[in-house]
């Protein structure tokens, strides 16, 4: 594209006025597009900058209606963005010099303009007026609300970010007052109007000078979003915060009935064994409900104090190689013997006898014995174990054939008091919803994993798994440890 340039005389010589036309455009040759608008006056220039806009404007000081260094005072006033070059024979250079400190961007002496020397000004206020472009849409894109004010507080810019968090055009705000408080050197947060109720923008400003007068830049960001995460992360700080005061509160309850439970436990299994005398059929019946709810009591205090114990990075953790299908085995036909009078098969499908794990087996029993407690609780006819050793891991499965576990609540089950399907009232067990949030627990410190499932053709499965480690190196066990939580 060619480049162009327009250009306002102000001259009131004739002839000097046709010789500047000659040098710009023998200046201007074939290179540049030049358009050269006369006026004789500095009313009839004034009128032209009102009317349209101009690269640069020639400016004599010497006019019939100004004269001196008060008429590039007035043109500035009048249009403080255009360059001015200045034409001059008073006092030479000196005049000249007086005039850039005054404003003007360059001065050409009247009796020594050539078409080379004008070149060079012409094309000096090109580029000034291209980095003023470049400027302008660094403005125009900016994702920041950008609004420049003056000192009378009347708006004379916004860019399109700032018109859209006003939710107004240009012609509604250039030219009025800027309704919002412009005090105070820091950051202030600002309450804008918006479909969905308000938006929260925070406000800078800092002094600029904007077409040659004194002004404010305001910049605006929209940040209703990052307040609504400093709320979100607030309250979440305060819950954990309340969820750590419950835990201590929760652990030094329990160990202070620790002790005087132990007491009562003792008294009433005295009278159960009638070491303190006969009972009558109406008492035996009071004291075995008693008997039955005080193990209820300690079995809730008990899983209180190994989830506070596992949590505060205090559990001493014994680490040992040991056979998982072995210990299947033996948990199972414990199990078989206390749940005898339940008509539920309980197999074991170990096909990967002899794969050794290292971890504490009195910690893996546990978790065993409360994934077996709870599949035997809710399985309707068959409950099976399986061992399996896969990628690395050996994996134990307890499955059962009852109703499942409800879609996209398996991860629920491992948080600390809940519960799925647990019985309101009536008859039916009545946990504390801690037995799985211990077993998540042992198995993070012992380096293994745990989670749940649906399994094709039965109801819930349960699984852990343990690194594997080789049968011939898993001969000494190591020593016992305690080991931190990474909460």
């Amino acid at each position: 594209m060619d480049k162009s340039v327009r250009i306002l005389l102000i001259e009131d010589d004739p002839d000097y006025t046709l010789l500047m036309n000659l040098y710009v455009h023998e200046a201007c040759g074939n290179v540049l597009k030049q358009e050269m608008v006369n006026a004789v006056s500095l009313a009839q220039g004034l009128d032209q900058l009102a009317r349209g806009e101009f690269d640069i404007v020639l400016l004599d000081l010497m006019l019939p209606d100004s004269q001196g260094l008060e008429t590039l005072a007035r043109l500035r006033e009048a249009a403080p963005g255009v360059p001015v070059v200045v034409l001059t024979n008073m006092a030479l250079e000196e005049t000249g010099l007086q005039a850039i400190g005054a404003g003007a961007q360059d001065f050409l002496i009247k009796s020594r303009i050539d078409a080379q020397q004008l070149s060079r000004t012409i094309g000096y206020a090109l580029e000034r007026s291209r980095l003023y472009g470049q400027m302008e849409s660094l403005v125009r894109t900016a994702p920041d609300g950008l609004v420049i004010v003056d000192s009378a507080r009347v708006v004379r810019y916004a860019n399109p970010a700032a018109l859209a968090l006003f939710k107004r055009t240009q012609e509604e705000v250039q030219g009025r007052l800027f309704d919002y408080p412009l005090e105070g050197s820091g950051p202030s947060e600002l309450k804008l109007p918006s479909d969905s109720g308000e938006v929260t923008v925070e406000a800078r400003m800092g002094p600029i000078e904007w077409r040659g007068s004194k002004a404010q830049l305001v910049t605006l960001r929209d940040i209703t979003e990052l307040r609504k995460y400093e709320q979100v992360r607030a309250e979440i700080k305060e819950r954990r915060d309340m969820d750590v005061l419950k835990d201590k509160m929760l652990s030094t309850v329990s160990h202070e009935l620790r002790t005087p439970l132990s007491i009562v436990k003792m008294a009433v299994g005295t009278i159960r064994d009638r070491l303190a005398g006969p009972l009558t059929s109406e008492q035996e019946n009071m004291i075995q409900t008693a008997d039955r709810n005080i193990s209820r009591l300690t079995r809730i205090l008990s899983n209180f104090l190994d989830l506070s114990r596992l949590e505060s990075g205090s559990a001493y953790v014994d680490p040992q190689a040991f056979d998982p299908a072995e210990l299947v085995r033996e948990i199972t036909d414990d199990l078989r013997m206390t749940y005898k009078y339940k008509n539920v098969s309980l197999t074991v499908d170990a096909a990967s006898p002899g794969a050794a794990v290292r971890a504490d087996r009195d910690m893996i029993t546990q978790v065993l014995g409360n994934l077996l407690d709870n599949a035997l609780r809710y399985a309707r006819d068959r409950v099976q174990v399986r061992v399996r050793t896969l990628d690395g891991e050996v994996v134990v499965s307890v499955i059962d054939d009852g109703r499942g576990i409800p879609k996209g609540k398996s991860a629920d089950l491992f948080n600390k008091f809940v519960q799925l399907d647990r019985p309101r009232g009536g008859e039916g067990y009545k946990g504390t919803g801690l037995g799985l949030a211990i077993c998540r627990e042992i198995m993070t410190i012992n380096g293994g994993r745990i989670w749940a499932d649906n399994v094709k053709g039965w109801g819930a499965g349960f699984h852990i798994a343990l690194p594997a480690v080789a049968a011939d190196a898993a001969q000494a066990a190591d020593g016992g440890r305690h080991v931190e939580s990474n909460k």
